[in-house]
């Protein structure tokens, strides 16, 4: 079985693309029962190359230079499809080739501080 998501978390948006640039959907996240709350689990596919817009919201993956994002109604996790140029720089340093995807292509934002809804919840039963 491949990795397992809650649903909660299978897309929390991290980052906001910077520019334009390719990629390949390497994967996608799919429901695994009938609800809206049932976990997410990832499988792997070769989905295609895609060019990808400045400003889309994405998540970031801790590792590499994969993401996340919401396409046609699905997430699916994408490959940043580094240029020649890139690649040759990086060599065969994938972190150096992450810290290359993150300064030119990602704008990372951390979410707004602010009261939850367990908070809000609490603040209204004590009225």
């Amino acid at each position: 079985m491949g990795l397992r998501v809650d649903a909660r978390d299978v897309l929390d948006p991290n980052a906001r693309t910077r520019r334009a640039f390719a990629g390949r959907i390497v994967g996608r996240f799919v429901r695994a029962g009938p609800n809206a709350w049932d976990d997410y689990v990832y499988e792997a596919e070769d989905g295609g190359a895609i060019e990808v817009l400045p400003g889309v919201p994405i998540q970031v993956e801790k590792v590499g230079v994969e993401f996340r994002l919401r396409r046609g109604g699905r997430v699916v996790r994408v490959a940043w499809d580094a240029p020649p140029e890139a690649r040759a720089a990086a060599g065969n340093d994938e972190r150096a080739l992450r810290r290359r995807f993150l300064e030119e292509c990602v704008e990372i934002f951390a979410e707004e501080a602010g009261q939850g809804p367990a908070a809000a919840i609490v603040r209204k039963l004590r009225g």
